[in-house]
C-alpha cells in the first residue's frame, strides 16, 4: 500500500507543477506586447460578434474596450494608420457603451433606439483584418514575444 500512495502523491505533485507552468506561461505571454495585440484583437471580434447579434433592449451587454484602455499607451508600436483607426473605432465603442449604460440606468428602451451599431461593422472588420495581419507578420518577432525569465544568464 505505501508504493501506491506514494506514486499518487507523485502523479497529484507532477500534475500541480504542470499547471503552473502552464499558468506562469499564459501570464508571461499575456503581459508581452504580442499578447496585449492578440488581446485587442479577441476584443474587436467579441464587439463584431455582438454587434452582429444587436438587439435594441437594455438587456444587451457592454461592448469590450477594457484591452484598449489598459493598453493604449503601450500599444503605440502598431502601424500609425492601425492605430489611428483603432483610436477611432473604440472611441465609437465607449459611445456605445454610454448609450448603454445610460439605458440600463433610466430604466428604458429609449436610449437603445438612438444607437447606430452598423457604423462599427466595416470599421471593426477592417481593424481585425489589420491586427490578424499583424500578428501574423509579428509572432516570431523577438521583440514582441514574452520574455523568458532565467535563472542563469549566460
Amino acid at each position: 500500500m505505501g508504493s501506491l500512495s506514494t506514486t499518487i502523491l507523485f502523479g497529484v505533485a507532477m500534475i500541480l507543477l504542470l499547471g503552473l507552468s502552464i499558468g506562469l506561461q499564459v501570464f508571461r505571454t499575456r503581459r508581452s506586447l504580442l499578447g496585449k495585440v492578440v488581446g485587442l484583437l479577441s476584443a474587436v471580434k467579441y464587439n463584431e460578434k455582438l454587434i452582429e447579434n444587436f438587439s435594441y433592449h437594455r438587456g444587451i451587454g457592454r461592448m469590450r474596450d477594457g484591452s484598449w484602455e489598459k493598453n493604449r499607451e503601450k500599444l503605440r508600436f502598431l502601424p500609425r494608420g492601425l492605430d489611428g483607426e483603432l483610436t477611432r473605432v473604440f472611441g465609437m465603442v465607449a459611445e456605445i457603451n454610454e448609450k448603454i449604460n445610460a439605458a440600463k440606468r433610466h430604466g428604458t428602451d429609449a436610449y437603445m433606439a438612438s444607437i447606430e451599431v452598423d457604423k462599427l461593422k466595416v470599421p471593426l472588420a477592417t481593424c481585425r483584418e489589420q491586427l490578424q495581419t499583424w500578428i501574423y507578420e509579428n509572432m516570431n518577432n523577438p521583440e514582441y514575444l514574452p520574455k523568458r525569465r532565467r535563472l542563469f544568464k549566460f
